[in-house]
């Protein structure tokens, strides 16, 4: 058998200086070795390629979902807050087009307020600081209207962890806005409606008990009164001798008690039934004299001051007039109460009566006492609340009630420290409008008359 040829070896000869013998430096690839160590580069270049062809399908993928999203607005930003990308969603929630808008500051986007607030610059402060930053608020559109967006800002990093702007999500949620301000809207509105059904529950007594206890209270007063004559004539008749004057006068207050008593019953089934019964034009001047001298024996006692200021020839009122001497006895009697523990100062007890921009009466009771926290003022007019230590708590929400049921108002004012004063407001009868406007220019014109229609 033939040997096989041997393969020619490739090798190249150097001669080393000064010397004559022949060194193989050494040996040379043949093609087959090149092509060994060349295929695995030109497979990676390959998938390096192929991979960056993926990668910009990717990109150019994900720049067409972003551009078919109008729902949200999506765009970049750098560093200065200028816009450098824009989809169709910002163009359809701001309404600027990309060529308007892009390399302009987003901080046309805020009002007024908030540009001077410094709010952009600090949202993308916040951003850089914390990594996001989220908030709402009203937004401004090129045509000058305004929504309320929910907003998003990403800081956006390169390889080296530097910041070259950000991200910016805006989404138009105003309908969500008005859904909520609307139910905010219907819960106050509920709340108002429950207030105003707990206020006419108090006020009107409704459950039997407080209607007894109302009666009691306002009827007790006028008892007293007559247990306090019926002691005196007792008294007048056992001195020696008889003083019988004086036990007449005390029965004859005696028999104005029972009046008042039956005024007051009288008043609550009509108060109650919600009737015009017994209701007459009247002066309340008149009113005010007459609880006045009701109780001049209990200012006496307690050695109050008694200044009435009470304007003359006012119009009169249309009522129900023991309603309204209740009214009045109330809130004298509960200035009499106030007084009691005053040492350190007089014992004054004012009484006014005024017009009121010619359509109204207006009567104050105020009186020189420690006074009424504001913070308890609101609920002096509830039921069964009183600042007095062995009060019910009924007499100012009746004298409420009344005042409600004359078309008026009853209010109640104090600084805590000089007295409390409260006021009552009344409509003018219809029949006498004319007579409160003569009053009126009698009062800007002194020298002149007018006559008055009775």
């Amino acid at each position: 058998m033939k040997r096989a040829a041997a393969k020619p070896r490739h090798t190249k000869r150097v001669k080393r200086k000064g010397s004559d013998a022949q060194l193989i430096a050494r040996r040379e690839n043949s093609p087959a070795d090149l092509k060994k160590q060349v295929s695995p580069l030109t497979r990676e270049l390959t998938e390096a390629r192929e991979a960056e062809q993926q990668l910009l399908h990717s990109s150019v993928q994900f720049a067409i979902l972003v551009q078919s999203i109008k729902d949200y607005a999506i765009y970049m930003l750098d560093k200065a807050g200028r816009v450098i990308t824009w989809n169709s969603g910002a163009e359809r929630i701001k309404g600027y087009t990309r060529d308007e808008i892009v390399g302009q500051s987003f901080s046309r986007f805020y009002t007024d307020l908030d540009r001077k607030s410094g709010l952009p610059k600090k949202a993308l402060r916040q951003a850089a600081t914390d990594g996001k930053f989220e908030g709402e608020g009203w937004r401004v559109r090129k045509d000058g209207s305004q929504f309320w967006a929910s907003v998003v800002i990403s800081p956006i990093h390169d390889d080296s962890g530097t910041l070259v702007g950000f991200a910016k999500v805006t989404r138009d949620v105003t309908e969500r806005r008005q859904a909520q301000d609307l139910l905010e809207q219907k819960n106050k509105d509920l709340e108002i409606l429950a207030s105003t059904l707990r206020r006419e529950r108090n006020n009107k007594l409704l459950n039997a008990q407080a209607v007894v206890a109302a009666i009691a209270h306002e009827v007790r007063q006028p008892l007293t009164r007559i247990t306090a004559g019926g002691n005196a004539v007792q008294r007048f008749l056992k001195s020696v001798p008889p003083q019988h004057d004086k036990a007449q006068t005390a029965l004859e207050g005696i028999v104005n008690a029972g009046h008042l008593a039956s005024e007051v019953i009288d008043g609550f089934r009509i108060l109650f039934a919600k009737g015009d019964q017994r209701r007459q034009l009247m002066d309340i001047n008149e009113i005010i004299r007459g609880a006045l001298e009701s109780l001049s024996d209990d200012l006496n006692d307690h050695h109050i001051e008694l200044r009435s200021e009470l304007m003359s020839e006012l119009p009169r009122v249309y009522g129900n007039r023991g309603q309204l001497q209740e009214v009045m006895s109330n809130l004298i009697v509960n200035a009499v109460e106030a007084m009691q523990p005053t040492s350190d100062r007089s014992r004054v007890l004012l009484v006014r009566s005024e017009l009121r921009d010619q359509k109204a009466v207006a009567v104050s009771v105020k009186d020189s006492g420690p006074g009424i926290d504001e913070d308890r003022l609101d609920g002096i007019f509830s039921a069964f609340v009183s600042t007095k230590r062995h009060g019910m708590g009924l007499g100012l929400p009746i004298c409420r009630m009344i005042i409600d049921y004359h078309g008026g108002k009853l209010t109640a004012s104090s600084d805590g420290k000089d007295g409390a004063s409260f006021q009552f407001v009344l409509p003018i009868a219809s029949s006498d409008k004319r007579r409160s406007r003569a009053i009126n220019y009698r009062a800007t014109h002194p020298a002149l008359t007018l006559p008055l229609c009775a």
